[in-house]
């Protein structure tokens, strides 16, 4: 599926794949943090759209992913922060 494809506010699917934009973001922020370095909101929308089955073939596609990447930045650092507050700064190594 292509960015400019994915549901938007007032789809049914909207909340679902916000949901997991959101969390991968989280993800990305808490691994960033972790190894100390910083991503600029072009490099966090391609590592999203990477982890994500979601295509940026096109501008408007990238545009479209960036946007939402851009209004969840807030709230991923925030989980980050909240995380690192309630678990004294440890987090789990998952392994897959």
């Amino acid at each position: 599926m292509n960015a400019s494809e994915a549901p938007v506010f007032g789809d049914a699917d909207w909340n679902h794949y916000r949901a997991r934009v959101a969390a991968v973001l989280t993800d990305i922020e808490a691994d960033m943090q972790q190894r100390g370095y910083g991503l600029s909101s072009e490099g966090l929308t391609l590592e999203v759209a990477e982890r994500l089955p979601v295509a940026v073939a096109t501008d408007e596609d990238f545009q479209v992913l960036e946007a939402l990447v851009k209004s969840l930045r807030p709230l991923a650092r925030e989980a980050v922060r909240a995380t690192r507050e309630d678990q004294a700064g440890q987090y789990r190594l998952l392994l897959l």
